[in-house]
């Protein structure tokens, strides 16, 4: 699909971590940008950045659904909230409002004149990986508590079979002056506190900067392939102890670390900064690139001299 510049778009999780990154994103390339915000301050950080607050909630169908039906849409629902120890009922009910979510966003679509809708899940829904990345063409979880998200994923080949027009995005671990990576990495280590580490080097896991995480779901719904995924990832995948010890050199502070052993990791539940159960989380971006994508941060050091010089202004 032809870049647009004119294109209307609606973007849902407008006011989370990567959804004001992509309303930056698409203001800065003279979109209209609908954002759908649950609340007066949602809605003010939208207004801040250029975007039109729509107000609403995935939940509770209502009038924002009149305004979905924009030439681009972008679908990247808010993260639940979820216990470390997740068992196998929370795990479906996750799976199931986020199967409602979509539902009430892609109904009141579906017989409008929307051109692209990107839809945003994440790589969790396929597992441990080992230590070589794998590619889209790899089946999704259907067991564990980590196969939540993959019903909403099975029911988007209903909807592209009926005609909408969906690509769906699956970022790494997406990091940025915000989020989990500001609490647990930057946070502490501006501070002289000490990081949370687990056991040694730690697993293989996929980075992405949350401006190319942005960039990529744009260039997605000008160039990616109605009904494929992708991947949205680095190159190289880094051990997850390199986050705190690549920011600290960079930002030439000192990296205090607290160890806590893997056993005791598994006995109290994986805090964030262990990966996704102590194991490898490898993925390919060659479809990505294969569309002619191209990184701004292609590595975590170009990255975090970005957040250094962010942090420095």
């Amino acid at each position: 699909m032809a870049s647009d510049a004119a294109a209307s778009t609606f973007v849902t999780g407008a006011a989370g971590f990567i959804g004001i990154e992509l309303v930056k994103e698409l203001t800065a390339r003279g979109h209209r940008v609908l954002g759908l915000a649950g609340s007066k301050d949602e809605a003010a950080r939208l207004r801040r950045i250029g975007g039109t607050p729509v107000m609403g909630d995935l939940l509770v169908p209502g009038s924002w659904q009149d305004e979905a039906g924009a030439d681009w849409v972008f679908h990247l629902p808010p993260h639940q909230s979820y216990p470390w120890h997740l068992t196998q009922n929370g795990a479906a009910a996750i799976g199931g409002t986020r199967v409602l979510m979509d539902a009430h966003l892609l109904d009141a679509v579906a017989a409008g004149a929307t051109r692209r809708v990107v839809y945003v899940a994440d790589t969790n829904c396929y597992g441990l990986t080992g230590s070589r990345p794998i590619t889209e063409d790899a089946l999704p979880l259907s067991h564990g508590t980590e196969h939540r998200l993959t019903p909403a994923l099975d029911r988007l080949d209903g909807y592209v079979v009926s005609g909408l027009p969906i690509v769906t995005a699956l970022p790494g671990w997406v990091y940025g002056n915000d989020a989990w990576f500001r609490e647990h990495v930057i946070e502490p280590i501006v501070a002289g506190r000490r990081v949370l580490q687990v056991g040694g080097p730690g697993p293989w896991v996929s980075p992405i900067h949350v401006r190319d995480c942005a960039r990529a779901l744009v260039h997605l719904a000008e160039h990616g392939a109605k009904g494929r995924r992708y991947f949205v990832v680095n190159n190289e995948a880094v051990r997850i102890n390199e986050f705190a010890a690549t920011f600290a050199r960079v930002a030439n502070r000192p990296l205090r670390v607290w160890r806590m052993p893997a056993m005791a990791a598994r006995i109290v539940g994986h805090p964030p900064m262990s990966g996704n159960g102590l194991s490898n989380a490898v993925f390919s971006n060659v479809r990505l690139r294969g569309t002619g994508f191209r990184f701004l941060y292609p590595t975590l050091e170009q990255g975090f001299q970005q957040i250094v010089g962010a942090l420095d202004e």
